[in-house]
């Protein structure tokens, strides 16, 4: 029997879930494979989709072949490109090319798409099917309550743990967090309405709308909270703090401004407000865009790590576009953890 391209259902979460435990050799309680979350990413209403955000291939019944994705329609001045990015691409090791025909099939179904880092098996693969580096997306930390964090870190040797407790009291108390006069945070349960943003020419940015952010506020596996960003009492952008166990992630952030001293400002503010938690031993986010990491540089953060961006753009309608200013909810960075090692300093 040939294998069936087919939209998921409610109905084939404990098949998909399955499918993933075996692919990433996972306890069947991960987190990443919670039933509520599944429902969430694929199938609740929110981003700019129609119908179910997850595909399967199956052959008599079986999923041979699991990939979702993840809506993020691309701006660049009066451009809009609709885009995906690819979110628990797994194939069963029976039926080799599975995986790969499936991910050729979804790439069809967008203008563009987007894999940022994966396995050592999804990096070989991409840019045989299409896929081209075209810049790379690192992960920024910071250091809050270094002593806590030293305690919840896993155990290593003492001349180790103290050597990290010195360097990371060092950072935090020494590393200086942008707060210009004038600037506040102020939370909010709702997004009822999002000025339009200003046209960027440093970069490319992922659309937003009320919606989309208003269902990031249901996540269902760790507490998001909202933030208006307010110069002189003035809103000017906002921002999402995902709480993952004692780490609080920069899991988005707008502001209407091309000044980089103004994005510097608005990281700093995040960094303070996540800071007031007193669970946060570290805050951490990614950055795409090199406005994005001198912003998260001035405010005391460390890179803690690198990945390519593979971008799939057959039209090369961003062939001279700049970088595109990535953030956590474009994918599935704001939730996803390894409890083990939960920490990046």
């Amino acid at each position: 029997m040939p294998l069936e391209f087919q939209p998921s259902t409610p109905g084939d979460i404990e098949a998909i879930a399955s499918a993933l435990v075996t692919a990433f050799h996972a306890s069947s309680d991960a987190t990443f494979v919670n039933r509520d979350l599944l429902r969430w990413k694929y199938f609740e209403a929110g981003p700019y989709w129609n119908g179910s955000r997850s595909y399967m291939l199956k052959k008599d019944g079986t999923v041979k072949a699991h990939c979702g994705v993840w809506p993020m329609n691309l701006q660049f001045g009066s451009q809009w490109i609709s885009c995906n990015s690819y979110v628990d691409w797994v194939s069963d090791s029976d039926t080799p090319g599975a995986g790969v025909l499936l991910k050729k099939k979804l790439m069809k179904l967008t203008d563009a798409g987007v894999v940022v880092g994966g396995s050592a098996d999804t990096r070989e693969v991409v840019p045989r099917i299409g896929f081209k580096v075209v810049g790379e997306v690192a992960t920024f930390a910071r250091v809050i309550r270094p002593l806590k964090l030293s305690r919840r870190r896993p155990s290593e040797s003492p001349l180790k743990a103290a050597a990290r407790l010195g360097r990371n009291t060092f950072i935090a108390k020494t590393a200086r967090i942008r707060s210009p006069q004038g600037w506040r945070a102020q939370q909010t349960q709702v997004f009822k309405s999002l000025p339009e943003l200003p046209y960027q020419d440093t970069c490319v940015m992922p659309a937003r709308s009320i919606e989309y952010l208003n269902y990031w506020l249901r996540l269902p596996v760790s507490e998001i909270s909202a933030f208006d960003i307010l110069k002189d009492d003035e809103v000017c952008g906002y921002f999402l703090l995902s709480a993952v166990l004692n780490q609080t992630r920069i899991a988005d952030i707008r502001i209407w401004s091309n000044d980089p001293t103004e994005w510097a400002a608005a990281y700093g503010l995040a960094t303070t407000t996540a800071a007031l938690n007193s669970d946060t031993c570290e805050v951490m986010t990614i950055a795409s865009t090199p406005f994005a990491k001198q912003a998260l540089l001035a405010n005391g953060y460390r890179q803690r790590g690198i990945d390519p961006f593979f971008f799939y753009d057959p039209s090369e309608k961003l062939k001279e576009a700049p970088p595109i200013f990535l953030n956590l909810i474009d994918g599935d960075g704001a939730y996803l953890c390894d409890p083990e090692y939960p920490f990046l300093n």
